[in-house]
């Protein structure tokens, strides 16, 4: 950690600027930000430009009351244009390009034409367009900074991650407590525990993919006091959600090592055990003591998820939106405007479902082509590693129980696409079977890791 902070001691000064400049002059904010993206390309910081992008998307997603920041929600969508601009421009230097887009592109195509029927088309153009843009500049600026950087780019990337979520804990001295908890439950920057209980889970998925890959990226005590920071936080959110989304991809991991079949079978297996442990849950985390970390007094209501997913189901019929969708940014409107119907039925937020939220905004037709991409893409990197499906299906049980997925410029679908091109890009991948010499500096050393570069197909 102390070898990162000296490294990037610049851009985390510069991350601070922009916090206060959000806090004391908002509007500089939109100017501030592309200018520092292209700062950082003049000085060929690479890796810079996807954290910042990355801090960028949580402090946006923070609730107004902890961080003052509700500029940062607008002001993201200057950052990723930036950074499309630049990928645009410096595309040969780029190629071969990352292959995920390629596989979502009839998606993107498709999911313009649902627009004409959106109640906010500006708004829907402005979330297509910045939810293609992320799957075009995000794997591409993954794959480049490998390129450049090889694995020490990963491992820099888990230590921004860490600090980020470390750096939480300094909210205890600068606001209440009331402020950043929920119902005893932890949010830090976040809007609410389970999005930082989301961050958490894809944070322990990114870090279990690079130690399996690269075992010796990380120092024992620096893989102990990860695991258990993140397993603390993972905890005290208190997301039954994304608790279970990581057990299962623990759990599934060893069952694909052995056989996809196998893993298939105990998916399968899981989902009906499931089934069967949900109609007595209540009872059985009564026996173990755990009903008030687990809240098991909302199971039955499923904290107003079900009332959410009713009303949406409702509407997908009733409204014509089964087919085509309303475009995107539909699913918001839809449950803004019923908010306060939703609130006496005891269900605050969106729809908490992002198989309903896809289908809300682009219809079935929609939704089916999203699936075959991200289908497609862990099918490819099934043939590289065998944890890719432990990690297909931990992801799609999460978004079962949260619309995370359906949303462009969150903290949650870029680190999934970082997953992803980790997984499927044929160059990362293989570079992990490779014998290199690899040393793992003491924290108080000078030494910086060499990077490994590998040649350009």
């Amino acid at each position: 950690m102390t070898l990162f902070l000296r490294q990037y001691a610049t851009f985390i000064w510069l991350v601070l600027f922009w916090v206060l400049c959000c806090i004391y002059a908002p509007p500089l904010a939109y100017a501030v930000l592309p200018i520092s993206v292209y700062l950082m390309r003049r000085r060929d910081m690479w890796a810079a430009m996807i954290f910042g992008f990355l801090i960028c998307l949580v402090l946006s997603d923070s609730h107004p009351i902890v961080v003052p920041l509700e500029v940062m929600k607008t002001a993201k969508y200057t950052y990723i244009v930036a950074l499309a601009l630049i990928v645009f421009n410096d595309q040969e230097r780029m190629k071969p390009l990352a292959r995920i887009f390629p596989l979502f592109l009839p998606f993107f195509i498709y999911a313009f034409f649902p627009i004409i029927r959106s109640p906010s088309p500006i708004s829907s153009i402005e979330k297509t367009m910045s939810y293609a843009l992320l799957f075009l500049v995000v794997p591409n600026l993954v794959l480049f900074n490998f390129r450049r950087s090889g694995w020490s780019f990963f491992r820099d990337l888990i230590w921004f991650i860490v600090l980020i979520i470390t750096s939480q804990q300094l909210l205890r001295f600068m606001v209440p407590n009331s402020w950043i908890f929920v119902e005893e439950r932890f949010r830090g920057y976040f809007g609410n525990p389970n999005g930082l209980a989301v961050f958490v889970y894809l944070t322990f998925v990114l870090f279990v993919v690079v130690n399996h890959l690269r075992s010796d990226l990380f120092s024992r005590w620096a893989k102990v006091f990860i695991y258990g920071l993140l397993t603390y936080y993972i905890i005290t959110c208190g997301a039954r959600t994304s608790l279970m989304s990581t057990l299962m991809f623990l759990l599934f991991i060893q069952f694909f090592r052995i056989s996809t079949f196998l893993g298939i079978i105990s998916f399968v297996a899981f989902i009906g055990i499931g089934e069967i442990i949900s109609s007595n849950l209540p009872a059985i985390i009564s026996a173990f003591g755990l009903q008030e970390y687990l809240r098991v007094d909302t199971i039955a209501d499923g904290s107003g998820r079900y009332m959410a997913w009713n009303f949406a189901w409702q509407q997908i019929n009733e409204k014509g939106f089964f087919f085509f969708g309303g475009g995107f940014d539909n699913e918001y409107w839809l449950m803004y405007n019923a908010r306060h119907y939703l609130s006496r039925l005891g269900h605050q937020g969106g729809v908490h479902n992002s198989y309903l939220a896809f289908w809300l905004n682009t219809g079935i037709v929609g939704l089916v082509l999203y699936l075959r991409g991200f289908v497609l893409v862990f099918i490819k990197a099934t043939k590289a590693t065998p944890i890719a499906m432990a990690i297909m299906f931990s992801v799609l049980f999460s978004i079962l129980y949260e619309s995370w997925l359906a949303g462009s410029l969150n903290p949650y679908t870029i680190m999934l696409l970082i997953i992803l091109t980790i997984v499927s890009e044929e160059e990362i991948i293989g570079s992990a079977s490779q014998e290199v010499a690899f040393e793992v500096p003491d924290e108080g050393s000078e030494e910086s890791v060499s990077p490994l570069i590998l040649p350009a197909r």
